[in-house]
Order: C-alpha cells, then sequence, then structure tokens
C-alpha cells in the first residue's frame, strides 16, 4: 500500500498540504465503515475520533494515528510486520521523492549487495542515499560523479588551502563521503557507484558497532543512532546521549535518523522489496 502515516492535523494549508489526498482517501475508507465524516482532506478532531473508533473495533492500539496496521485494517489486507516496516509521512505522490526512488533503483543491485554486507535492511541504505543527494539528483554535476555540501569552511588545513575542496563540495558522490572526514573522499575511487554506496555502507556498520559498544542500545534504536552518527559522527551521538538528548540533537536539521526512516518507509511503499 503506497500510504503515508497521518495524524490529527496533517492534510491543513498551514501544515502538510501535500498530503490533502492522503487524507481524503482516508476519509473515504472510513465512511465505507459506515463512519460519515466529511471528505475534506483535513485530518480534524471528527477524523481522529473515527479513526480511533475504527482501531478500537479492529484490536489496534487506539492512538489516532494512521500507520501502516491501520491502513491494512481499512483495505482488509494482512497487516505488514511492525519489525520490518519503516512507516513514513511522505506523501506517495511526491514527486521528488518519486524521482529519487526512481533514480535509487538504477542503483539496486549495488545498494542490496552493500547492505546485505553489513546486516542492514537495504532500504535504509535507500533512505540515506535519498537524503545525502537525492540518488544524484542533487550533486553538482548530478549523478554518481558530482559532489555536494558547499557550504564554506575554516583553512587551511592538511588536505586543504581553502574554504572549499579544488574540485566541487565536501560531499563526494551518491552517499556523500565527506572529503575532510575520510581519505576515500580525497584520494580513492569516490565517483565508481559500488565504490562509493559499499565506503557509505561500511561507515553504518563501524556506527552500528561502536554504538553497540558504548550504549545499551539495540535493534531498531541501535540502527536510528547509527544513521545519526552517518550524520554528525558517532561521537556527537554518544554526547547526545549522555546529556539526555534526542539521537538527532547534532544532526543536520535535527530529524536526520527520523527522515531517513520515513525516506526508507516511502521507498517500501513504493515497492523496495527488501
Amino acid at each position: 500500500m503506497n500510504h503515508p502515516l497521518l495524524r490529527l492535523f496533517d492534510g491543513k494549508e498551514d501544515t502538510s498540504p501535500q498530503l490533502q489526498d492522503d487524507v481524503k482517501e482516508l476519509q473515504t475508507d472510513l465512511n465505507r465503515f459506515g463512519f460519515g465524516v466529511q471528505v475534506d482532506g483535513t485530518f480534524g478532531s471528527e477524523t481522529e475520533a473515527a479513526v480511533r473508533q475504527f482501531q478500537l473495533d479492529h484490536g489496534l492500539l487506539p492512538d489516532g494515528i494512521v500507520g501502516p496496521q491501520t491502513w491494512a485494517g481499512l483495505a482488509d489486507t494482512e497487516p505488514p510486520d511492525p519489525s520490518a516496516t519503516f512507516p513514513t509521512t511522505i506523501s506517495g505522490s511526491n514527486v521528488v521523492m518519486r524521482a529519487e526512488f526512481a533514480e535509487a533503483l538504477k542503483f539496486k543491485t549495488l545498494i542490496d549487495a552493500g547492505a546485505q554486507g553489513i546486516g542492514v535492511p537495504s532500504v535504509v541504505i535507500g533512505g540515506i542515499g535519498s537524503r545525502e543527494s537525492g540518488w544524484g539528483i542533487s550533486n553538482r554535476p548530478t549523478g554518481p560523479a558530482g559532489t555536494g555540501d558547499f557550504a564554506a569552511r575554516k583553512f587551511p588545513t592538511a588536505f586543504r588551502t581553502a574554504a572549499l575542496p579544488p574540485d566541487g563540495g565536501y560531499g563526494r558522490g551518491l552517499m556523500q563521503i565527506d572529503f575532510d572526514a575520510f581519505p576515500f573522499a580525497r584520494t580513492g575511487n569516490w565517483r565508481d557507484p559500488e565504490a562509493n554506496i559499499n565506503f557509505g555502507c561500511n561507515v553504518l556498520k563501524s556506527n552500528i558497532a561502536l554504538l553497540g559498544r558504548k550504549t545499551s542500545l539495540t535493534g531498531r534504536n541501535l540502527l536510528q543512532a547509527a544513521i545519526a552518527g552517518y550524520n554528525c559522527g558517532a561521537g556527537n551521538v554518544l554526547t547526545a546521549i549522555r546529556e539526555g538528548h534526542d539521537i538527532d540533537f547534532f544532526t543536520t536539521g535535527r530529524n536526520y535518523s527520523k527522515d531517513v526512516f520515513s525516506r526508507a518507509g516511502f521507498f517500501q511503499n513504493m515497492g523496495w522489496d527488501s
């Protein structure tokens, strides 16, 4: 099912108008069960009350949030395995994300192999590459050989004599391997999609190992922390945990791992199969 997670106030013009069609589909589905809510594309209190009642009637957690389990109930289909599902807040009609998904499919064999090698779902790597470069769409020039992250940094350093690398931005290739942080981004074959994806996977693997040793996190929580570390460094994630902050406290936008999970969920909804 190609449905995002929906909750109170979704679809409103000042919050998430891109979700209006999805909310209308929800409201139409609820009305098939006799609720009689107004099909207006806005997830208001009437819709929330109907969702809670539907959830109660069908043995679901009555939290008023429409995730994969509730969507499955509305469609009368087998619910997905929660441990293998990444809920998303991204509408299936999102044009930008659909384009990124199409680009990611070009590299799916490489993504699957890299993910399998480190023991994580390949859709997670799909989500990281989406956030980092839109699978090459946001690179300059577009594609695996492009770069990103053109924000100036202090110089000189051991690797630079200017505010930017001499041949582009700091983020290298599909997985945006950082020029200052990794020799691979300065001297390695980062323009090669397979090498770039594998390197990014190994960065994530190292984060999982380090955070697994240094914290009590396990399972999905450990994976989320490792993803946050992909953006801000595992050391900063440890600091965030030690100081009682959210896992994403030091990440760009303070939402990196959550956004990666949401993008992974969008890819799943589009049919990504592992």
